[in-house]
């Protein structure tokens, strides 16, 4: 029986883990125990900078997997329940994410309740996304069509 390929190649999951622990890093950097501990002084450059490029690699990535998924993934996979768990994270993180940006910027400005709970959606999405990857390991987010439901799915 012949195998499906995979809709992304190793390069393209090796830059997706890349970017993620860059932006991990660097967001956690941010913490308050990152300056009680001396960690951020050791740093050369800012841990902005480094989340932002980070961000914006993932930014790209999750990009091209959408329109991958768009154009070959449907037709062939289906997301699991934990598949559509993860993309939910990673769009609430992409959302929140976005809306901390725009209240770094001078005319935008959030506070009180809804700036703690976009603060810690984001927190909390960043985290549990590598937790679910350690905790479930690879392979559990799509799973491939079956031959009969793709012939009756494309007539």
């Amino acid at each position: 029986m012949k195998e499906e390929p995979c809709l992304f190649s190793a390069f393209f999951k090796l830059l997706w883990v890349a970017a993620m622990l860059a932006a991990i890093v660097s967001g956690l950097a941010h913490l308050p125990f990152a300056f009680r501990y001396g960690l951020i002084n050791s740093w050369r450059a800012s841990p902005t900078v480094a989340h932002y490029w980070s961000a914006a690699a993932l930014l790209l990535l999750g990009t091209y997997a959408a329109v991958v998924w768009l154009a070959a993934g449907r037709r062939r996979y289906a997301l699991t329940c934990l598949g559509g768990l993860r993309v939910t994270l990673l769009v609430v993180l992409a959302a929140t994410g976005l809306l901390l940006v725009l209240h770094n910027l001078p005319g935008f400005s959030m506070y009180g309740g809804a700036y703690a709970v976009i603060k810690l959606s984001h927190l909390f999405c960043a985290l549990a996304l590598p937790l679910l990857l350690l905790l479930l390991g690879r392979g559990l987010w799509v799973r491939p069509l079956s031959k009969v439901r793709r012939r009756s799915g494309s007539a």
